[in-house]
């Protein structure tokens, strides 16, 4: 059964036609200490405020929110780490490892994120890349795929380097992709955390540097993360995350100072979750089209390939189409997620995202039908141009009798 006819693009016309929210009353933008600071919508991507957010800027331990997720990407959390002499080195915040020492994976990304220890930073990395500087390589590769274009990282810790640098937006992204991992999502809001150590003198009470989770002064309602950052040359930093009513907010503010590290991601989060609202306007895995193939068996059914969220201030006037809209000519053979069209979200007539159309399953080529296709396409034109060649040979052959007739005949004259 065709679910939707080729070129029929109107599925979900007029989602929010010309819709009005009356809710609060637009607040105007926050004021902000921090040098730099963005907030973004965690679900639509949408950058909901900037203040200099692509700015270079040192990052400090906000490098650690990468560290972890790799750390979570390319081991197991019971792998077993042994710490080489390297670690100790790493200077700043330390729970002081010890060389020859062994803990868990989840022990030391605990370490990282709550206690910020540079160690356990340098653990992770060469446990997972071999060296500080491989790890490097890995991180800068992972930021690529990310989108993080103007970050590049030099050690898995953020201590100060010239060529270690971050943006307040690159780290929201950061911080988005951070969100997605569960077990992260665990670690990053856990308060206190104690871990197992040989050594009875050894540091093992972990205590989260996030106010915004726990501090009866800047504790923030629904924080889920992220963390917290400080060196001399990049002054306070913070990635803050605040889940309300299904919509997640990111906050970055960088080179802040003092107590406004705190009240400044308050404000930003605050101004997002008063103003702004975000719909979800596409699900992923929906059938949308089923379209014919040429050349194949039957037709394909096409799938939206992901969620699609549209972040909207919560007073104006919208004019939201989501219509589908497949490829105009779909041949086998066709591979299992191959891409054949789009949904595309219009807010009047400005294209505000599109979705990818892929195909649901496999269609092979099905021979008999290019067969078909061939003779009716080829081999009839073919037979009809055999005919003209033969009714050109025959009047050719009957103009020469008539010829020779003609030539005898004034020959007896």
């Amino acid at each position: 059964m065709i679910l939707l006819q080729k070129r029929i693009i109107h599925i979900f016309i007029v989602m929010l036609v010309l819709l009005t929210f009356n809710s609060q009353v637009w607040a105007g933008e926050p004021q902000i200490i921090g040098e730099t600071a963005v907030l973004l919508d965690a679900k639509s991507g949408a950058v909901l405020y900037g203040k200099e957010e692509h700015k270079k800027m040192y990052p400090a331990s906000t490098t650690k929110v990468l560290t972890a997720l790799l750390a979570l990407e390319h081991s197991g959390l019971t792998d077993q780490v042994t710490i080489g002499p390297n670690p100790i080195k790493a200077g700043g915040t330390s729970i002081w490892l010890q060389d020859g020492e062994q803990l868990t994976m989840q022990e030391l990304i605990y370490a990282l994120m709550l206690n910020s220890a540079n160690d356990a930073g340098v653990a992770i990395a060469e446990h997972i890349a071999g060296s500080a500087d491989k790890f490097a390589e890995l991180s800068n590769e992972r930021l690529r795929k990310i989108g993080a274009k103007n970050t590049h990282f030099t050690n898995p810790h953020g201590m100060p380097d010239k060529e270690h640098y971050s943006t307040a937006y690159d780290l929201a992204l950061i911080g988005r992709e951070a969100l997605k991992n569960e077990d992260l999502r665990k670690i990053m809001t856990t308060i206190n955390h104690e871990i197992p150590r040989a050594d009875p003198e050894a540091q093992r009470h972990l205590f989260n540097h996030n106010k915004l989770l726990w501090s009866k002064t800047y504790g923030y309602k629904g924080a889920t993360g992220l963390k917290t950052g400080y060196t001399v040359e990049a002054g306070q930093c913070i990635i803050a995350s605040a889940e309300r009513d299904g919509m997640e907010l990111i906050a970055v503010v960088l080179r802040s100072e003092g107590f406004n590290i705190w009240t400044d991601a308050v404000k930003l989060l605050d101004y997002g979750f008063n103003n702004f609202t975000n719909r979800q306007l596409v699900q992923g895995g929906t059938v949308m089209a089923d379209v014919p193939v040429k050349y194949g068996n039957g037709s394909v059914k096409l799938l939206t390939k992901n969620d699609f969220y549209y972040s909207l201030p919560k007073e104006g006037q919208f004019d939201l189409h989501v219509t589908t809209e497949p490829a105009e000519d779909v041949r086998a053979p066709i591979t299992k997620g191959q891409v054949l069209g789009a949904v595309v979200i219009r807010n009047g007539e400005e294209v505000v995202g599109e979705v990818p159309l892929v195909a649901q399953e496999e269609v092979k080529r099905d021979w008999g039908t290019t067969l078909k296709g061939l003779i009716k396409w080829g081999l009839l034109p073919l037979l009809l141009l055999l005919w003209i060649r033969r009714r050109v040979y025959l009047k050719r052959k009957r103009q020469q009798r008539l010829a020779r007739r003609r030539k005898y005949y004034n020959y007896l004259d």
